[in-house]
C-alpha cells in the first residue's frame, strides 16, 4: 500500500517509492535536491522516528540519519509499506 510520509506512524518503515517534484502544486527543483541530499531517494528505506505536534515536523531516518522534514514537504513523499 502507497502512502504519504507525512502518513506514517512512528516506528513503522516504508520504502520510497516517488517523490513529487517540479512546478505547480509539487516540490521545487531545489527542494527535492535538498531531501536528495539528506539521503531520501526512490528505493530507500525510511522510518518514521517522531511526529511532533501541532503542525511540527517529522523526524525520519534513513541510512542510520536522522532528519526534520516539514509536514507540507513530507505529504509530496510517497513511500509503500
Amino acid at each position: 500500500m502507497e502512502i504519504s510520509l507525512r502518513e506514517l506512524k512512528v516506528g513503522q518503515e516504508g520504502m520510497v517509492t516517488k517523490i513529487v517534484a517540479g512546478g505547480g502544486h509539487g516540490m521545487g527543483h531545489g527542494a527535492a535536491k535538498r531531501l536528495k541530499d539528506m539521503g531520501v531517494r526512490i528505493g530507500k528505506n525510511v522510518r518514521m522516528v517522531a511526529s511532533q505536534p501541532i503542525g511540527g515536523p517529522i523526524v525520519i531516518e534513513i541510512d542510520g540519519r536522522r532528519t526534520a522534514i516539514g509536514r507540507g514537504r513530507a505529504a509530496k513523499i510517497y513511500v509503500e509499506v
